[in-house]
């Protein structure tokens, strides 16, 4: 991932989306203000609750861009957190660098507001949106191949970085040669407050064949691989998830063997893969689901149960090998619990499948070939889908109630496994020197807020920057606003944005960037 010279990043909580008997806290307004003469950072934030519950504020710092929070343990924190801390504005913590005097920014520091009330994952099943699944398909089908479309191709990776990027994910890629192409594995952190060092994958390939515009094979994929990216990151989970987009898996799982042989972290430990391999293919006319040479015997009761349907292809694949039984069981367990309108059935051949090799035929293998727990979760493939791999795999063949149970499904799995928190986070990062005694390149303070409706107030001090793009979002990722604002030379700068669409009642992203980097803030209009 390429950084500018430094990088402030406002998570988008998740309160006020995602609706429950008992809601979770919102922080906002998180600042940090460095004095590194006295080796210290002060943070503000806001704070709320709807039951005005009692919180546990955490507090974590990273000089790893927010990909890990190992400094933790090395500075000293007081002020308004652990617990029990009592919602309201303009809590302060005071952080103790002097440990780090060694260090050079970025730092990043995170706080996380739990209220620790049981987490209502109906709520969050019930959140997913076929309609975006749509759009996003609309954006990315088409020919995603190196020779044939490349800018397609390379049109998708900027969607998947902006996805991760704005759902406030660690963005990193993974380059590697083939041929005379660059493969690029788009990879998006969601690090765990507790457990970082566990890790949940959630992944799908976004290439293309040569000639197929890709639609179910496997923009469903990578679409339901970026809804999942959106709401899980609005909260926190005390283990890691991490969300891949694998390049080059039509030239023969690529990407997944690169990550495999070199892109696993030292020291992690893989908990589960769910991979997506084609989602949105669904009919429920008879003797559409056919099934490999042999199936019948290898895998009888999956077998008689699809013959029992009239070989309807009305159902999802679960596909694990022996060792991710238990995984697999889960998932299905968990499909049946919150989304009791998809239909699952599951098949988990011996050792890796070597005797059903149909079942090897995307990036799930490469996991299983490691040793690591993963499924595939497919439509089926050329089993049903007799537009695989040709011009005529368009999203009007697919069934986007089908392809968001799947990702309901999934979505719920991998915050189980990631043990989510009912519960908000914000980050903030900034540049210095703890023992500089006169740091230039502390960051300056910029920020958006509501004044009253259709009208924000844009505030900056201490800027060296000569303009400023602000952009609006809403909580689905969609642009809104944008306005250019040109700073003065003036220790304080203050403009009004007039909105010409009032913003109504809601939890907003606004991006503020410039020459030397870019902020984004969570912005909260009652």
């Amino acid at each position: 991932m390429k950084y500018k010279f430094f990088l402030f990043v406002f998570v988008l909580g998740g309160a006020g989306q995602l609706l429950s008997q008992n809601q979770p806290p919102v922080l906002n307004n998180l600042t940090a203000v460095t004095n590194w003469s006295n080796q210290t950072v002060t943070l503000t934030y806001d704070v709320s609750d709807a039951e005005n519950d009692p919180l546990d504020i955490r507090v974590q710092v990273s000089n790893t861009e927010g990909n890990t929070y190992t400094l933790t343990g090395q500075i000293t924190a007081t002020g308004d957190m652990g617990f029990p801390v009592t919602p309201g504005p303009g809590k302060t913590i005071n952080l103790d660098f002097s440990a780090l005097t060694s260090l050079t920014g970025p730092f990043t520091v995170r706080v996380i507001a739990d209220d620790q009330q049981p987490f209502d994952y109906q709520s969050l099943v019930d959140a997913v949106d076929s309609n975006r699944l749509r759009n996003d398909l609309m954006f990315v089908q088409g020919i995603r191949h190196r020779i044939s479309n490349p800018a397609q191709l390379a049109t998708t990776q900027d969607t998947l970085r902006n996805c991760f990027v704005q759902a406030g994910l660690y963005m990193n890629e993974q380059t590697f040669p083939y041929q005379n192409y660059t493969g690029r594995n788009i990879i998006g952190t969601l690090r765990g407050i507790q457990s970082g060092e566990q890790v949940v994958i959630v992944d799908a390939h976004y290439d293309s064949v040569i000639d197929a515009p890709g639609a179910d094979d496997n923009g469903s994929g990578t679409v339901g691989v970026m809804e999942i990216a959106r709401l899980l990151s609005e909260y926190p989970t005390r283990k890691t998830v991490r969300f891949i987009g694998f390049d080059l898996e039509e030239a023969g799982l690529i990407g997944s063997l690169r990550y495999v042989q070199s892109g696993i972290p030292n020291g992690e430990d893989i908990l589960g893969v769910y991979n997506f391999e084609m989602i949105g293919y669904y009919t429920e006319t008879p003797n559409t689901q056919d099934v490999p040479t042999g199936f019948n015997q290898l895998f009888p009761a999956a077998y008689n149960e699809i013959q029992a349907n009239q070989f309807r292809g009305d159902f999802l694949i679960n596909v694990g090998n022996f060792n991710s039984l238990a995984f697999g069981q889960e998932f299905e367990n968990l499909a049946a619990q919150y989304v009791p309108d998809l239909k699952v059935i599951s098949i988990f051949p011996p050792g890796n499948s070597e005797i059903a090799p149909d079942l090897r035929r995307s990036d799930h293998a490469r996991f299983w070939d490691a040793g690591h727990e993963a499924l595939m979760l497919t439509d089926g493939a050329d089993f049903r889908n007799d537009c695989y791999h040709t011009p005529m795999d368009t999203l009007d063949k697919l069934n986007f109630t089908f392809m968001s149970n799947v990702v309901k499904a999934t979505l719920v799995a991998a915050a189980v496994k990631a043990d989510v928190v009912h519960g908000d986070w914000s980050t903030v990062s900034f540049q210095g020197v703890p023992s500089a005694t006169n740091n230039l390149n502390d960051p300056c303070d910029m920020f958006v807020r509501p004044l009253n409706n259709g009208t924000l107030i844009f505030t900056s001090s201490r800027c060296p920057w000569h303009e400023v793009q602000v952009e609006v979002f809403d909580a689905k990722g969609s642009l809104l606003y944008h306005e250019t604002v040109q700073l003065s030379n003036s220790p304080g700068y203050t403009q009004f944005i007039q909105v010409p669409t009032p913003l109504s009642a809601g939890t907003y992203l606004v991006r503020l960037s410039g020459e030397f980097g870019s902020k984004v803030q969570k912005m909260l209009i009652p």
